[in-house]
């Protein structure tokens, strides 16, 4: 197989990020490779290459903050930017919550380089690519999704660290109102009375 675009892998595993750039070009045929582990090195990365096609394989755990924050940035830099998360996330609620942003494909990273060349073939016809793994743990999930946005998120993720309202709406750039609407909403989803349970709830469904 081979192809003429450019990727970038946003990935903390450096020896991850390291490995998968060597397969996308000894396999894949990618010209241009570059890797990153942190979101901001990454996004100058990307407003320096312009608005050019571009495979942007991106992970959902990301150090202080999630994948699914950095999409919107990404689109609005490079409409022409091909998202696929690469992940090690396996928790429904995850990769649900993952596809509701309209991703290009979402490979697990244990998945067969078969995958990773059917996941090229699907994005060429512009049709969603969702490796096997992940197919097979939504269709066997017994319960009904509950999908958390990326701000959500986010927030959730300041409250884990300790962080009050207010100190999280000035992290956010948000009001504490928002911020307060914000969590009254994740709490109603997960049917959770406390940010105690609710913190418990996107724990045990590896939401952080």
């Amino acid at each position: 197989m081979k192809t003429t675009s450019h990727a970038v892998i946003l990935d903390d595993q450096k020896i991850v990020a390291f490995s998968f750039a060597l397969l996308l070009k000894r396999e894949c045929g990618i010209e241009l490779v570059q890797s990153f582990s942190q979101g901001s090195e990454f996004l100058q990365f990307l407003r320096a290459f312009g608005k050019q096609e571009l495979f942007v394989f991106l992970d959902y755990y990301l150090p202080n903050e999630n994948g699914l924050s950095l999409l919107t940035e990404i689109r609005r830099i490079n409409g022409d930017a091909k998202v696929i998360f690469l992940t090690g996330a396996t928790a429904p609620a995850v990769i649900s919550s993952i596809l509701q942003y309209r991703p290009e494909a979402v490979l697990s990273k244990s998945c067969e380089l078969s995958e990773v060349f059917a996941c090229f073939e699907a994005i060429k016809k512009k049709e969603l690519y969702i490796c096997s793994e992940f197919e097979r743990i939504l269709s066997t999930y017994d319960k009904k999704i509950k999908t958390f946005t990326s701000r959500e998120i986010e927030v959730l993720q300041y409250f884990s660290e300790g962080y009050s309202v207010a100190e999280t709406a000035s992290r956010t750039f948000l009001s504490p109102h928002t911020v307060v609407t914000h969590r009254r909403k994740m709490m109603a989803k997960a049917e959770c009375q406390t940010i105690g349970q609710m913190l418990k709830y996107a724990r045990e469904h590896n939401l952080i």
